[in-house]
Order: C-alpha cells, then sequence, then structure tokens
C-alpha cells in the first residue's frame, strides 16, 4: 500500500502542484522575510534581553549594520548595552552614523568587515546603502551590483578587534553580510573557543551559494556548544540539522544559543 501510495504521489502530472507547495511552505516558514518588523528578530532580540544579566551592561556587536536599524532596535530593547555597529561600505557608513547619532545608548560605529583573516577585499554594491553589498561577487543578486559602487574595505577578524580593544566576550553577535557569516565566525575562533560569545544571530540563505558555505560549517563550528533556532515572528522554533534536507538555500535568520 505505502508503495502504491509512493508511486502516485510522486507521478509527473502533480509535480506543479507539490512545487507550488513547497514554495508556500518556504514563506510559511518564514524564509525570504526580509523587512525588520517581519523577520521575528525583534522577538529574537526580546527573548537574548531576557536572557542576560543586567549587570554587567551587555555588549552587542552589529556586523553588517546597514543603516543602523537592527543597532536602533538593540538599544531600545537591552538594558544598557554596549553597541558596537560595523558597516565598511563608505556611502552607508555615512548614513549609518547620521541614524544612530541620536542613540540613547552607548554606540560605536567602525567602518570595518570581518572575515577569517586580516585583508583587504572588494565589496561589490547595488547602490550607496545597499543591503546587499557583498565580498563575494553573488551569482543572483537581487538587485544588479554595478562596477562603479565596487569599492575596497578593510577586512579585520572578530578575535583581532577584541583583543585590540580590551572586550573580553560578547553577549549578542549579529551577522549580516551576504554570504560572508561563516568565515566572520571561524575568524572568532578564539572567543568561541573560550565560550565568551552568549547569543550568534547569522543570516543563511541564496549568497552561500556564492561563498560556498552551508548550514553544516556551521554545525561542525558551533553544534556541539550552542543550540540552533529559526527566527520567525512570535518567537524561536527550535532547529535540528537533518543532513541535506537542511541545506534550504533560501533567506533566513538562525539564532544560537550558547549551552550553560
Amino acid at each position: 500500500m505505502r508503495e502504491l501510495l509512493n508511486r502516485l504521489v510522486r507521478r509527473r502530472a502533480l509535480q506543479p502542484f507539490w512545487q507550488a507547495l513547497h514554495g508556500i511552505s518556504l514563506v510559511s516558514m518564514n524564509f525570504w522575510a526580509n523587512r525588520l518588523r517581519s523577520t521575528g528578530e525583534h522577538e529574537a532580540v526580546r527573548y537574548a534581553a531576557r536572557k542576560l544579566p543586567r549587570a554587567p551592561r551587555p555588549i552587542i556587536f552589529d556586523v553588517g549594520a546597514n543603516v543602523g536599524e537592527f543597532s536602533e532596535l538593540c538599544c531600545a530593547t537591552f538594558h544598557e548595552p554596549d553597541v558596537y555597529a560595523f558597516e565598511p561600505s563608505l556611502a552607508t557608513f555615512d548614513i549609518l552614523n547620521n541614524n544612530l547619532a541620536r542613540a540613547n545608548a552607548n554606540v560605536s560605529t567602525h567602518r570595518l568587515g570581518f572575515s577569517d583573516e586580516p585583508r583587504d577585499a572588494q565589496l561589490y554594491s547595488s547602490e550607496p546603502g545597499s543591503t546587499i553589498a557583498s565580498v563575494h561577487q553573488l551569482e543572483r543578486p537581487i538587485r544588479p551590483f554595478h562596477d562603479r559602487f565596487t569599492e575596497i574595505i578593510k577586512l579585520a577578524t572578530i578575535d583581532d578587534f577584541c583583543r585590540e580593544r580590551g572586550i573580553d566576550r560578547i553577549d549578542y553577535l549579529k551577522l549580516d553580510i551576504e554570504g560572508h557569516e561563516y568565515h566572520a565566525l571561524v575568524g572568532a575562533h578564539g572567543l568561541l573557543s573560550a565560550g565568551a560569545i552568549r547569543f550568534i544571530q547569522f543570516e543563511f540563505g541564496e549568497n552561500n551559494v556564492s561563498s560556498r558555505t552551508y548550514l553544516n560549517d556551521f554545525i561542525k563550528l558551533l553544534g556541539d556548544r550552542y543550540d540552533f533556532y529559526r527566527i520567525v515572528p512570535g518567537g524561536l522554533v527550535p532547529w535540528r540539522y537533518r543532513g541535506g534536507r537542511s541545506e534550504i538555500f533560501a533567506t533566513m535568520n538562525y539564532l544560537c544559543e550558547r549551552r550553560d
């Protein structure tokens, strides 16, 4: 009976239906959500804020800060945070500074990107203030890149940045750097080994095809020390890696919580 049912549901005539249902399922699971209010990031930040003690001041790293929307959310949610906002693009960095100048918190901005080693890199972009600027020449960007917006940027490692400034922990590390998130985490190997990063939020999706990184890479780096969640509106959904079926190259934000 099961074999007969499998043969029936796999028939060619039903494939358009299953493909449409698959697309609906991904949207319903919060893949491709791209506005802060609809991604569930508000809920993720509130969850972390409840878990973090009120003293000492929580240290927040907003890596790929763009124009500062996530930094502003953290300023409004965490109790007296120290927020470090990182944005390597010159035009976007100017907008970021203007937006965060009014923040009622201790905020510092840095025109800097992160990777697995210090170096200069090309940053490809679609326009000033672009939300998809990347050190990878993305194969299918949602808006086309233009050569006139390409610029040379500085990349550092999170470990080196923290060492130079005497930062011994990160309470919330947010990474939204268009396919380069895994490389930035490799550059935080020292902090990760010391158990000095409490929460990690990272984006994964289409851009990881261009950077040739997989969710399995994140699992190998973090899996034995962190619990994983998908970030959705209304709260967090526990997530466990299930091999190939988990490698969904559609944009999604994940939250990793250190096991204490």
